[in-house]
């Protein structure tokens, strides 16, 4: 009987300690009045607890809402940054198209392109800065992607087609020194053959603009290239032609006059030529084929398109639109190719 007077009395002083803590938002110890705890204190208790939590909730919730808010600005001023990298390559490649070596229709068509990208990107600049929330940022962000991807296609293909155009000219230039060959005497027929192989290499390439298989074909073609330098080489042994005289070449489509004394002329092309019979010393007329070589003093002209090579001095009027070089006097140098359009009058010799 006496233990258990003496346990109860422990356990009651327990239960009297346990209801005197205070717990972490409490100010005040709950009154017990006659031993039976008060519904009022545990009430008020629990209302200072929940005000408590919904406190700190309050400032969980406004700390996340500032990260969100950092990690938006974040990323804002990461696309922004894009887009002023992005201004800054077109910028660049601008001023490369403007020195590139190509003709003016392809400078301006570059040139067009860029300008659109240009005002494309100005338009996503303001829809950067004038984006609220993450949905808006992540569309515009899609938009910029796939922009990208289109630009950086875009500016493949125009590469491409720049270097169809350099084989253009490269071309053009091989042709002007087999007509400068075949003139002197020399058999070109190897050359013809190699010429032709890379025309139709080059018309072949057009069809991979774009494509991964570009490379590939371009070091087929720059192989064709040597193979045909090569060609001409050992032709050039074979005639060094000596100048004593003035000489143009020309390539028009339209129509020429040409008159003066010459000791080579060299016409060749689709068109009629009127020509003096007893100045010719070889005339070829077959289908795809059509050259006359001339020497003497004589006048000649012609309506189509031609390639006319001329030793000696004299005159060579030119209507339509074209090209031409010149080598004015014996010991003059020969000009770079000078584009006409209309009509021109060039003296030589």
């Amino acid at each position: 009987m006496r233990w258990n007077l003496l346990g109860m009395g422990i356990l009651m002083i327990l239960l009297v300690s346990v209801a005197s803590a205070a717990s972490p938002w409490q100010q005040e110890k709950p009154q017990v009045g006659d031993g039976k705890p008060s519904f009022e204190n545990a009430e008020r208790g629990f209302q200072k607890a929940k005000e408590w939590f919904n406190q700190t909730r309050q400032k969980i919730e406004e700390a996340r809402k500032q990260a969100e808010e950092k990690r938006f600005e974040a990323w804002k001023k990461h696309l922004q940054a894009w887009v002023e990298m992005a201004k800054r390559w077109v910028e660049r490649v601008q001023m490369r198209v403007q020195n590139m070596n190509v003709g003016n229709e392809t400078k301006e068509r570059l040139m067009n392109k860029l300008q659109e990208i240009e005002n494309r990107l100005n338009e996503i600049e303001d829809e950067i800065n004038a984006s609220q929330n993450y949905t808006e940022l992540r569309e515009v962000a899609m938009e910029i992607k796939g922009m990208w991807g289109e630009l950086r296609q875009e500016m493949r293909s125009a590469a491409h087609e720049y270097v169809i155009e350099k084989y253009d000219q490269i071309l053009e230039r091989l042709i002007q020194v087999r007509d400068r060959l075949e003139a002197a005497g020399v058999d070109v027929s190897e050359l013809d053959a190699k010429i032709s192989e890379i025309e139709e290499a080059v018309d072949e390439l057009e069809s991979y603009v774009g494509t991964p298989e570009f490379a590939e074909k371009v070091r087929e073609v720059n192989q064709l290239f040597r193979e045909a330098f090569e060609i001409v080489k050992e032709l050039a042994r074979e005639a060094r032609p000596e100048y004593h005289t003035g000489f143009v070449y020309a390539h028009v489509n339209g129509s020429f006059e040409l008159s003066g004394n010459f000791s080579m002329v060299q016409i060749k092309g689709e068109g009629n030529v009127t020509i003096p019979e007893e100045v010719i010393v070889t005339k070829v007329d077959t289908p795809g084929v059509k050259m006359i070589v001339a020497k003497g003093n004589f006048t000649a002209s012609g309506q189509g398109e031609f390639r006319i090579l001329a030793h000696g001095s004299g005159e060579l009027v030119l209507n339509g639109e074209g090209y031409y070089r010149v080598k004015q006097t014996p010991t003059g140098p020969v000009t770079d190719e000078i584009e006409f359009e209309g009509s021109e009058t060039v003296t030589f010799g």
